[in-house]
């Protein structure tokens, strides 16, 4: 599993100091960014020196509980399945060791030009290696 903290600012939030439905979203896609460098990837050099893309194709999510300004919050990402093109990952947002959004994703890999492409071997492996 991978761990990704981080706190919420103002800019977060909507006029009442909730955090806008929408950004949960981002701070998922955040967390699967950090994940790929943690791996040791850069999605930069994934697209640069392998013609590989992670786009999104299907998302489910569930809205438990709103998270407010200075909360501070951790995203946990599990892969759930990996094949060679795609792969899904289950990423909870908690607070205080609590669940307050769930989300399930699914994850294909493309070229630049929008075709499906195999996830790079020495990726497959480490996602292989630390969940899948």
């Amino acid at each position: 599993m991978f761990q990704y903290t981080f706190k919420i600012y103002y800019e977060d939030t909507d006029a009442g100091g909730v955090v806008y439905y929408a950004n949960y979203l981002k701070f998922i896609e955040r967390a699967r960014t950090e994940m790929i460098n943690e791996l040791g990837f850069t999605l930069t050099t994934l697209l640069k020196d392998y013609d590989r893309l992670f786009l999104v194709k299907k998302i489910e999510c569930d809205y438990i509980e709103s998270c407010k300004l200075e909360d501070t919050l951790n995203v946990q990402s599990r892969v759930l399945a990996l094949k060679n093109v795609s792969f899904e990952l289950e990423q909870n947002l908690l607070r205080r060791n609590k669940i307050i959004f769930r989300s399930k994703i699914l994850i294909v890999c493309v070229n630049s030009q929008g075709a499906p492409c195999k996830i790079p071997n020495e990726l497959h492996s480490l996602m292989k290696n630390n969940d899948g």
